[in-house]
C-alpha cells in the first residue's frame, strides 16, 4: 500500500518538473497564475517567466489588461484557462453565505471567494448592494437561493418569532428568507401587538408565514387579557381578547390592566387594526369595552328612600338629634347605625342615648338595623369582628342570632356595612382574606334561607373598583332586596399626592367633588356591568362635605389644589373633624363667613368657599333632588341619605332631659371617670363636670404618656434597627425625585439645553393648529403646508410614510444646530385613497434649562411634552456637584448621566436614537441619576432616641407625682397650667412612637406615595425625639442629612417639614418647655410651671399645625376641654 501511494507522488511530482505552476494538468488546460490585487499585464508576465508579446499571445482577450480582476486566472502557456467557478448544487440552488453586521458587497466577494464579476452574475438584483441586511443569504454560484421561508405549522399556526433585544424587520425577513411585505402580509390586522416595523417590540410574537397567529408573549404586571402569565389559547369561538376578563365584568385594556373611566374602557387599534394594539400615547380597550350604564331595562316595583341615623350622634356638642325627630314621610326605610359583633357573635346595641326604644316603635318607615359601618370594619380591635363571624365556623350562629334580635326587636330588616372584605391596603390592620368575598356571599345565603321572606337583607358596597372587585356581587344580588351604593366619598383629603386618584391631576390634590356625578356614573355602570340589576342598587346622597384648606385662596377650579397631607380645613363646631362637615354647620354659616356659594355644573354638586381659604363640595336638597330624578329615570331603586342628623337643627323634644337642675347648695360631682386616650375624652368633653376638667386631661395625658412609654421601650429593645433599616432603603430608594427637584429649580443654572419643539407651515400655521400657545413660532417656508398620506405608503427600506430631511436654522433663542424633521401629522391607516393633512416639523432649539415653556410653539401649560438634551458647562460642573450635595445629600461619587423617561412616550422596545418621532417628546437625555446611592449613606440618629427615652422617663414620674397631688386636691397653682405646661412634652413623645411605628418592613416594591409616608413618618419621629432629648438640631450630628432627606422627597408642605422649621430654630418653643420640665423636680415648682405654660400659650395656631394634624388635633381636643373654664 504504502509504496503504492509513493510511487503516485512520484508521477505527480514529474509531471510538474519544468512548469512554473503547481497545478496538475488535465486536457488542454494552460499552466496558469492567480491575478492579486495590484496585477497589471506585465507583472503576470514576469511572474509567468514570459514575455509580454507571449503572455497576450496565450491569452487573447483583447480587454484584459484593463479587466483584470484579483482571483482572476490567467494563461502562462499554450492550452485554454482552467474553469474552477463554482457550480449549482445538484437541486439548482445555489452555494451562499450569510451576510454579517457590517457586510457589504465587496466583504462578500471576499467570503464566497469569488470574482466581483462572478458576484454580480450570481446576485442579479441591482438594488442589492445598497438593500444588504444583517442575516440575508447571497449567492456564491449559479442556481437559485434556496427557499428558507418557514412553513405554516400543521394545526394551521403561523410559524412564529419572539422579537429579541436589537432586532430588526429587515434583519429578521432576511434571516428567514423573506422580504418586509411579507412581514406586514402575514401580521396586519391577526396578530397580536403588531403595529407594524415601525414600532417593533422586544418580546413581540409575530408570524413568518401564513396561518392563525400565535399566543402573545406574556407580561408580569398584567391581569386582564391574553397577555396574563400561564394564558393559554382561547377556545373555538372565542378571542384573545376574552381570555382573562376583569372582575366585575370591568374594562381590560391591551396592556392587561383592569379599570372602569374611558381611559381603560375606550376601545380602539393602532395604524394597522391589530388587536391588542392602541394609538399613539393612548390605552386602547380589548373587552367589557364602555362606561354606559347596563342592566336596567326594568325599574323597581316602588322608588325606595333610606336614611341612615348616626346613633352616636349625642356625643356631639352639638347638632344632636334624638329618634323621636325623624321624619318617617320622607324615608321608606330608616337604618339605625349602627350595630355591633359581640364576642359570643351575638347582636350588640350601643343605647347609651337612649334612642333605641324610641327606634323599634317608630311608625311609617321600615326599620332596619345596619352592623359594622368603617370604624367597626377597621379598627384593630374589631376589624375581625364580621369576618369571624361570617366564617364557615360561626356563620349559622351568627345568622340566627340575627334572626332571634330582629323577631325580638320587631325589626322589618337587616343591612350589612362591611368595608371592606378582601381589603389589600386599609391601614393598620392586617391584609384581608381572599375566603371573605366567598363567604360574605355564603353568610347572605344562609341568613335569606332563616330569615322570615318579609324581612330584607341589604348590604353596603363601595363605589371603588379596588374594593368592589373581591365581593361576588353579581351573586350576591340574587340574595338581597336591595343595596345600597355608597356614591360619596369619591374624593377626599386621602387623595392627596396619589396620582392615580384623580384624572388629569398628577399631585392627586385637586380640588374635587366628592359627590361628582361623572365618577358615580362611571361607578353605577361598573356594578351594573357586573351584573346587579338596577332596579336593585339604592343610589347614595349625601348630607355633608367634604372639606379642604386651599394651596391659593384665589385659585377654586379643578386643577387647583389643597394642602396637605394632614387635612388643615376648619372643623365644624359640631361634628369636629377638619375635612368633614355637615349640611347644618355649612348653612348656618354667617354671610359675611361666605365668599361664595355656587351650583357646579360640571360635577353637578354644589361648592361653598368660606373664611377665606375653606373649599367644600356638597349637596344641597336641590341637588339631590335633581339626582334623585335622574336615578329613576336610569331604573335605579332609590337613594339613601348619609346622614339624617347631619340635615339640620333640632331642638329638645321637651322630655326635661336638657334642662339643667342643679341647686347651688348641691356638692361637686365626683371625677371617679378614667380616660385613657385623647379621644376617649374628645367623645366626653361635652359632658365633663366642670371640677374635673382639667383633673381628666391631666389623667389622659398621663395615661398616654405610659402607654408611649411602653411602645417606646419596646422599640430600642429590638424593633429601631429594623425601622432604620427600612427607612434608609426607602432614602436611597427616593434619590432619584431628589434630583429631579433639583434640575427642575436650578437645571439652568449649571446646563444647556436643547428643546425639540414642533412647528407648522408660516402661510398656514394659524389655521392648521388648534390650541396651541404661539402656532407660528419658527414656522418654515419653502415646503409644501399640507401633504397627500396613506397608511399603506412605505418606501424601499421598509420605512413608514413619515419623511425626513436635515437642515440648519437660525435659533431665536441662541445659537444651535438645529435639525428639521420633516413629518406627516396624520395617516389613513385604512390604506384607502391620500388625506390631506399638515405638514409637521420638529426644531432643535436651545433655550434655558428647564425650557421657558411660554417661548414654546405647542402646550405653554404643560411641562412634559417636549424631549430635552442637557449639557453640563464645564465652567459649571464643579459648583453644580457642590449644589447637588448640599441639596439632596447625594455625593458626586453617587451620580451619572443618562435617559430619564418622563412620560413613556416610546414603548418599551424601541431603540434609542432609532429615529422613531416618540423620542421627541418626553424624554430628557444626558440627565443627572442616581447611581449607586444606598443605605449604608444615610446617617443614624439612635443616639438622639435613646437619650429622648432617658427624657421621657423622667417626665413620666414627674407628671404621675403631679396627677396624684391634683387628685387629692394638693395641688394649690392653676391646674390649667399644669395642663399647658405637659401636653406638648407627653404629646411629642407620643406621635414620636406613633409616627415611629408607622415604619413596618416593606416588600422590595412599593409605591412612591406608601414610600414618602413612610420616610417622612421616620424623620417627623426623629425631629420630634430632638426636643424630647433636649438638643439643638443644629449640634446633633447623626441628623446632619435631615434637610438633604426632606429636600429628596419633595417634602414641601408636609408635617415633617413644618416640624423642622420648629426645631430648626434654637430659640424653638419647643426646646424651651422641654428644658424646663426635664428639670429635677420642674412639676413640683410652680414658678416653673408656669413659666412652661406661658411658652406653650405663645405658640401660636400655626406653630401647632406645623406639628402635624394628629397632634393638632389633640391640642385641639385639650382646648376644647379647656374652653368653658378658662377665661
Amino acid at each position: 500500500m504504502w509504496s503504492f501511494i509513493c510511487l503516485c507522488l512520484l508521477a505527480t511530482n514529474v509531471l510538474a518538473v519544468g512548469h512554473r505552476s503547481s497545478r496538475l494538468f488535465v486536457r488542454n488546460d494552460c499552466p496558469t497564475q492567480t491575478v492579486n490585487a495590484g496585477d497589471g499585464c506585465s507583472s503576470l508576465a514576469r511572474k509567468c517567466g514570459i514575455s509580454d508579446q507571449d503572455f497576450l499571445r496565450y491569452n487573447s482577450n483583447s480587454n484584459l489588461c484593463s479587466s483584470l480582476q484579483p482571483g482572476q486566472l490567467v494563461c502562462c502557456g499554450q492550452g485554454t484557462t482552467p474553469d474552477n467557478s463554482p457550480k449549482a448544487n445538484l437541486d439548482g440552488t445555489c452555494r451562499t453565505q450569510t451576510v454579517a453586521s457590517g457586510d457589504g458587497c465587496s466583504s462578500m466577494v471576499s467570503k464566497c471567494k469569488i470574482t466581483a464579476q462572478q458576484f454580480t452574475q450570481y446576485n442579479s438584483d441591482a438594488k442589492l448592494c445598497s438593500t444588504l441586511a444583517a442575516g440575508q443569504r447571497v449567492c456564491c454560484s449559479p442556481g437559485t437561493l434556496p427557499d428558507i421561508r418557514p412553513k405554516p405549522n400543521l394545526d394551521g399556526s403561523c410559524s412564529s418569532y419572539v422579537v429579541q433585544n436589537g432586532d430588526t424587520c429587515s434583519a429578521i425577513a432576511a434571516a428567514h428568507g423573506l422580504v418586509l411585505t411579507d412581514l406586514d402580509k402575514f401580521n396586519d390586522k391577526t396578530t397580536w401587538g403588531w403595529s407594524g416595523c415601525d414600532q417593533l417590540g422586544a418580546q413581540q410574537a409575530i408570524c413568518l408565514s401564513q396561518g392563525s397567529p400565535p399566543m402573545p408573549q406574556p407580561l408580569s404586571n398584567a391581569v386582564c387579557g391574553p397577555l396574563v402569565l400561564g394564558s393559554k389559547p382561547p377556545s373555538p369561538g372565542s378571542s384573545l381578547a376574552d381570555l382573562n376578563p376583569c372582575p366585575l365584568n370591568a374594562c381590560c385594556t391591551h396592556w392587561g390592566q383592569c379599570g372602569i373611566t374611558p381611559e381603560f374602557c375606550t376601545p380602539a387599534t393602532g395604524p394597522r387594526g391589530n388587536p391588542g394594539t392602541a394609538p399613539s400615547h393612548q390605552n386602547a380597550c380589548i373587552s367589557n369595552c364602555g362606561t354606559s350604564i347596563a342592566n336596567n331595562a326594568a325599574g323597581p316595583k316602588s322608588a325606595t328612600t333610606i336614611g341612615y341615623y348616626e346613633s352616636w350622634n349625642s356625643a356631639r356638642p352639638c347638632l344632636n338629634m334624638r329618634v323621636s325627630s325623624i321624619d318617617t314621610d320622607r324615608y321608606t326605610h330608616i337604618h339605625w347605625a349602627f350595630a355591633t359583633v359581640d364576642d359570643s357573635f351575638d347582636v350588640a346595641i350601643n343605647d347609651s342615648s337612649n334612642q333605641w326604644a324610641d327606634f323599634t316603635k317608630l311608625q311609617g318607615s321600615r326599620k332596619i338595623i345596619s352592623f359594622g359601618g368603617w370604624g367597626f370594619s377597621t379598627e384593630p380591635e374589631t376589624y375581625d369582628k364580621l369576618r369571624q363571624a361570617m366564617s364557615p365556623a360561626h356563620v349559622n350562629v351568627f345568622a340566627r342570632n340575627i334572626v332571634n334580635f330582629i323577631s325580638k326587636n320587631n325589626l322589618d330588616g337587616v343591612d350589612i356595612d362591611w368595608e371592606y372584605p378582601g381589603a389589600p391596603d386599609i391601614p393598620g390592620i392586617p391584609p384581608g382574606l381572599p375566603s371573605d368575598g366567598p363567604n360574605y356571599l355564603a353568610f347572605l345565603r344562609t341568613l335569606r334561607y332563616i330569615l322570615p321572606r318579609d324581612k330584607s337583607i341589604s348590604i353596603a358596597a363601595p363605589a371603588s373598583y379596588w374594593y368592589l372587585k373581591q365581593f361576588l356581587i353579581a351573586e350576591m344580588s340574587e340574595t338581597l332586596d336591595y343595596l345600597v351604593y355608597m356614591t360619596y366619598d369619591l374624593h377626599g383629603q386621602w387623595d392627596y399626592n396619589n396620582k392615580w386618584s384623580q384624572d388629569g391631576c398628577q399631585s392627586g390634590s385637586c380640588l374635587r367633588s366628592h359627590v361628582n356625578l361623572t365618577e358615580t356614573n362611571f361607578a353605577l355602570a361598573m356594578i351594573t356591568k357586573a351584573g346587579v340589576p338596577s332596579s336593585k342598587i339604592v343610589v347614595g346622597l349625601s348630607s355633608y362635605g367634604r372639606s379642604f384648606r386651599m394651596s391659593d385662596p384665589n385659585c377654586a377650579g379643578a386643577d387647583c389644589t389643597f394642602q396637605g397631607p394632614e387635612s388643615t380645613a376648619i372643623a365644624g363646631d359640631c361634628t369636629g373633624t377638619p375635612g368633614y362637615i355637615s349640611n347644618a354647620e355649612l348653612l348656618s354659616l354667617q354671610d359675611d363667613d361666605i365668599i361664595k356659594s355656587y351650583y357646579d355644573t360640571d360635577s353637578n354638586s354644589d361648592i361653598m368657599i368660606y373664611y377665606q381659604d375653606q373649599w367644600v363640595a356638597y349637596m344641597t336638597d336641590t341637588t339631590k333632588a335633581s339626582r334623585t330624578g335622574y336615578y329613576k329615570s336610569l331604573n335605579f331603586a332609590g337613594t339613601v341619605d348619609w346622614a339624617i342628623d347631619l340635615q339640620d337643627f333640632y331642638v329638645s323634644d321637651g322630655d326635661g332631659d336638657d334642662e339643667e337642675n342643679l341647686p347651688p347648695t348641691d356638692p361637686l360631682p365626683s371625677c371617679d371617670g378614667h380616660f385613657n386616650t385623647i379621644e376617649d375624652l374628645d367623645a366626653a368633653a361635652g359632658s365633663l363636670p366642670q371640677n374635673c376638667k382639667a383633673f381628666y386631661t391631666l389623667q389622659t395625658l398621663h395615661n398616654v404618656l405610659d402607654d408611649s412609654i411602653k411602645k417606646y421601650k419596646d422599640l430600642m429593645n429590638g424593633g429601631y434597627d429594623d425601622k432604620f433599616k427600612t427607612y434608609a432603603s426607602s432614602v436611597a430608594d427616593s434619590a432619584g425625585k431628589s434630583i429631579q427637584n433639583f434640575m427642575e429649580k436650578h437645571g439652568n443654572d449649571y446646563f444647556s439645553c436643547i428643546v425639540t419643539e414642533p412647528t407648522l407651515c408660516c402661510a398656514s400655521c394659524k389655521d392648521e393648529a388648534t390650541g396651541w400657545g404661539d402656532p407660528c413660532a419658527r414656522c418654515f417656508t419653502g415646503d409644501k403646508c399640507r401633504r397627500q398620506s396613506n397608511g399603506a405608503r412605505r418606501d424601499m427600506q421598509g420605512r413608514s410614510a413619515l419623511e425626513s430631511d436635515f437642515s440648519n436654522v437660525t435659533s431665536s433663542f441662541g445659537p444651535s444646530d438645529i435639525t428639521v424633521v420633516n413629518s406627516v401629522l396624520s395617516q389613513r391607516g385604512d390604506g384607502g385613497p391620500p388625506n390631506s393633512v399638515p405638514s409637521l416639523k420638529y426644531v432643535k432649539v436651545a433655550e434655558p434649562c428647564p425650557p421657558d415653556y411660554s417661548q414654546r410653539g405647542k402646550s405653554q401649560s404643560t411641562t412634559w411634552d417636549q424631549s430635552v438634551s442637557w449639557t453640563l458647562r464645564g465652567d459649571q460642573s464643579d459648583k453644580f456637584f457642590a449644589d447637588l450635595l448640599g441639596d439632596t445629600g447625594i455625593p458626586k461619587s453617587k451620580i451619572k448621566f443618562g435617559t430619564n423617561n418622563r412620560v413613556n412616550s416610546c414603548q418599551p422596545w424601541l431603540r434609542e436614537n432609532d429615529g422613531n418621532l416618540c423620542w421627541n417628546y418626553g424624554y430628557d437625555f444626558n440627565y443627572p441619576q442616581p447611581n449607586g446611592y444606598g443605605a449604608g449613606d444615610v446617617s443614624n440618629p439612635k443616639a438622639v432616641v435613646q437619650k429622648a427615652l432617658e427624657s421621657s422617663n423622667n417626665i413620666q414620674q414627674q407628671l404621675s407625682n403631679a396627677l396624684t397631688k391634683v387628685k387629692l386636691q394638693a395641688y394649690y397653682a392653676d391646674e390649667w397650667e399644669l395642663v399647658d405646661a405637659v401636653s406638648i412634652p407627653v404629646l411629642l413623645i407620643a406621635h414620636a412612637i406613633e409616627e415611629m411605628n408607622q415604619v413596618e418592613e416593606i416588600a422590595d416594591k412599593i409605591d412612591e406615595q406608601k414610600k414618602k409616608a413612610l420616610i417622612l413618618a421616620f424623620i417627623g419621629a426623629i425631629l420630634f425625639f430632638i426636643p424630647i432629648a433636649g438638643e439643638v438640631l443644629g449640634s446633633v450630628v447623626e441628623v446632619g442629612d435631615l434637610a438633604a432627606i426632606l429636600t429628596l422627597v419633595s417634602a414641601a408642605g408636609d408635617v415633617a417639614t413644618g416640624v423642622y422649621s420648629i426645631v430648626d430654630d434654637p430659640q424653638n418653643p419647643l426646646l424651651g418647655i422641654m428644658q424646663i420640665v426635664l428639670a429635677p423636680l420642674a412639676l413640683a415648682n410652680v414658678g416653673q410651671v408656669a413659666k412652661a405654660a406661658s411658652i406653650r400659650r405663645g405658640m401660636s395656631d400655626d406653630d401647632i399645625l406645623k406639628l402635624g394634624g394628629k397632634l393638632a388635633a389633640s391640642m385641639s381636643t385639650i382646648k376644647k376641654v379647656a374652653a368653658a373654664c378658662k377665661r
